[in-house]
């Protein structure tokens, strides 16, 4: 499992029946929704367990892209 730099952390925020996976940056304070790019909006699901799929294929890249560096 990647490991996630100690002011980054993956999670899902859900806002009515749709859910967001999202980048908290705990240095900044806040957090950052990940962009669609298909639509330009913000990406969403409409079930947990996809939401929770994205977020374990983002900390997977995210680890093999530290890896390389």
């Amino acid at each position: 499992m990647a490991e996630e730099s100690p002011g980054t952390e993956y999670a899902i925020k859900q806002v009515g029946d749709r859910f967001f996976p999202v980048i908290i940056d705990k240095a900044a304070g806040g957090h950052y929704e990940i962009k669609n790019p298909l639509t330009g909006g913000s990406l969403s699901y409409n079930n947990p367990e996809a939401a929770e799929d994205y977020i374990e294929r983002a900390k997977r890249k995210d680890g093999e892209g530290r890896a390389g560096s």
